[in-house]
């Protein structure tokens, strides 16, 4: 194990760079290594007749959903109004193969509509909403997702 003592190796280098000069780009790096943040999946208006009243991220202890929490990277949820109301959920897993296995297992429910694409699943709840304008909603949704880097 190598290690460092200013006062007994103050012309030590690492690569070439005295360490004064390399640590502050160090810790400069350090800080960029966030979550990546969730695409503009739900705007302002969708479909051209849904009108967003709502958008929050949540945590994924949030989630009203039985999805895995350990499995969940970001979770965004928006609500629209136009012809009807309707929420949608979205969730940016750790992994493609989750979303696939959340599809096959999960329970169709009245006025909800669910579908996975690569990393992301989706979740649409509507009340009496306008059979076409919801198609175009879903639609639009699925094509943001798959758009969107995996």
């Amino acid at each position: 194990m190598r290690w460092y003592h200013p006062d007994l190796a103050p012309h030590a280098r690492i690569e070439g760079m005295p360490r004064p000069s390399w640590m502050p780009l160090a810790i400069v790096l350090s800080a960029c290594g966030g979550v990546e943040p969730m695409p503009v999946l739900f705007p302002e208006v969708v479909a051209g007749v849904w009108h967003r009243t709502a958008l929050r991220d949540l945590a994924a202890s949030e989630s009203p959903d039985p999805v895995p929490r350990n499995s969940v990277d970001r979770m965004q949820t928006a609500s629209y109004e136009g012809p009807g109301t309707l929420e949608a959920r979205v969730y940016r897993l750790t992994s493609s193969a989750v979303g696939l296995d959340l599809a096959q297992r999960w329970h169709p429910a009245a006025d909800t509509v669910f579908f996975n694409q690569g990393r992301y699943f989706a979740v649409v709840k509507w009340q009496e909403a306008e059979r076409h304008a919801l198609q175009a909603f879903v639609r639009e949704l699925e094509g943001r997702l798959g758009a969107s880097p995996r």
